[in-house]
């Protein structure tokens, strides 16, 4: 278990009551950090260890998403790290993954409230994330259709032209 490190600052604003850890962000931010986790989940998808068998896949992802989530204490990365961890995922197969290296970099520029606010949604909006995954992963019969020329804004658009 993750203990999260706080400034003092944070410290005395989280002892005084002065800061809501359910702080929400706008509407249309919250639908694009549930976008950013069904990308993730594609890519947890794509990366599945091969020693576990593939009927358990979304399940895994899913149990996986709410146990890292705990342990993480807020970190992003970290809860990257574990979710590879539990789904046995082989490092050279995500060395060599361009969707997951895009993912991060697309991460790293993002507030921290934005990261801490996405760690939330994969925990308490997981089974929304992991039904709109494989929908995804099943109307695109490949890995993965999160790759650098369909990452624009029509990426979640179920539409046929998409």
């Amino acid at each position: 278990m993750s203990i999260q490190v706080l400034s003092a600052q944070e410290f005395r604003q989280k002892l005084a009551g002065l800061v809501d850890p359910s702080r929400s962000l706008p509407p249309l931010e919250l639908s694009i950090v549930k976008d950013e986790a069904i990308k993730l989940c594609l890519i947890f998808a794509e990366v599945f260890g091969e020693s576990l068998d593939r009927k358990t896949l979304w399940e895994r992802i899913g149990n996986g998403m709410l146990v890292c989530a705990a342990k993480c204490g807020g970190d992003w990365e970290l809860f990257l790290d574990q979710m590879l961890e539990y789904i046995k995922a082989d490092a050279g197969k995500v060395a060599a993954n361009k969707s997951i290296d895009s993912w991060i970099e697309s991460m790293e520029c993002k507030p921290k409230e934005w990261k801490e606010q996405f760690i939330r949604a994969c925990e308490s909006k997981r089974m929304f994330i992991i039904v709109k995954a494989r929908a995804i992963w099943n109307s695109n019969k490949r890995p993965s259709p999160y790759t650098e020329d369909r990452a624009s804004d029509g990426f979640l658009d179920e539409s046929p032209e998409a």
